[in-house]
């Protein structure tokens, strides 16, 4: 009886000991995050093929509405992650994250010295027109020519372009073409833009054939056609926006441990490669090849956002006001 008791409670406790060895970390974690499932879906799947005991709830809006609720949430945060948006963003919100270094950072192409935000991947915004209502002898080649066409565009509804105040890819966009033409050019493509709320809004409007023309993030335009969508990328030989990604930890969010493990899990080689090879965004690690089917980076003529979000959307409003 003795040694049957002794059999037992080493049994159970080897088994106790099994059941601790094998928990992984769990609960669950807020992620803000403007981007899209196409992007965020293949990447939390395999977070969830990782950690499967950690929950990851996403919140989805445009990037300057979830800055803006981290701010007015400060004093209670909701967010553990912020995943998305512009570093210039972060830098000029810098008192709502903790700064958290990555363990692979070396690999990375370039670093916040404040270590606020973390790069994550680099992409274009090249014109996208709807095959079914441009003929391809109507294809621009330069967003001079978007400009020169302006009529017809406007006879077919007009250019879509998301307003900066609602869209870090508007910011961009309207500040990228700024910088290479004037804002001058701007005033005189407004009566042909059709502005929309946010990027979201601004792609689908293209894609579902509400309008000839606009613009798009590349990896989500790449893969519209790559599904048969009759959709067209444009690389403008005069201006191309570009854009880089970044995320960052919700200062005293309510899962601080857990959101650590999902920065770092954001920053590896791992899902790098599924950001470029599935997403088809180009990755900042070094490490990583660059997604088949895009072009080179060095072929094209590149402008970031020059100027401050609130400089750029105040233009842009009082452009809009002068056409009224």
């Amino acid at each position: 009886m003795k040694k049957t008791l002794i059999i037992a409670l080493t049994l159970l406790a080897v088994g106790l000991l099994s059941i601790g060895v094998n928990a992984g970390p769990s609960g669950e974690i807020f992620v803000y995050s403007a981007s899209g499932p196409e992007i965020t879906g293949p990447i939390i799947e395999l977070f969830n093929k990782t950690y499967p005991d950690i929950k990851v709830v996403k919140i989805h809006a445009g990037t300057p509405e979830l800055f803006s609720r981290i701010r007015a949430e400060k004093g209670n945060p909701a967010a553990d992650v912020m995943f998305g948006g512009d570093p210039l963003l972060y830098d000029r919100e810098a008192d709502l994250f903790e700064a958290f270094v990555h363990p692979e950072r070396e690999n990375f192409a370039t670093l916040d010295p404040n270590n606020i935000w973390n790069p994550f991947t680099i992409f274009v915004q090249p014109l996208i027109v709807n095959t079914n209502l441009v003929k391809p002898e109507d294809y621009p080649e330069t967003v001079l020519e978007v400009l020169e066409n302006g009529p017809k565009w406007k006879a077919n509804g007009g250019i879509a372009l998301a307003a900066p105040n609602t869209s870090s890819t508007g910011w961009t966009i309207v500040s990228g073409i700024a910088t290479a033409h004037g804002w001058d050019f701007i005033e005189k493509l407004m009566p042909y833009v059709s502005v929309t709320n946010g990027s979201d809004a601004m792609f689908n409007a293209v894609k579902d054939g509400e309008l000839p023309i606009g613009w798009i993030n590349e990896d989500l335009g790449y893969q519209w056609g790559s599904a048969g969508i009759g959709v067209k990328l444009i690389y403008p030989s005069d201006v191309v926006t570009i854009q880089m990604d970044a995320y960052g930890l919700v200062k005293n969010g309510p899962n601080p441990k857990l959101a650590k493990i999902f920065l770092e899990f954001l920053g590896t080689k791992e899902v790098h490669e599924v950001a470029s090879q599935i997403v088809k965004r180009r990755s900042v690690r070094n490490d990583v090849e660059p997604p088949g089917g895009l072009p080179e980076l060095e072929g094209l003529n590149l402008y970031y956002a020059s100027e401050p979000r609130d400089v750029v959307t105040d233009r842009f409003n009082a452009i809009i006001d002068r056409g009224k």
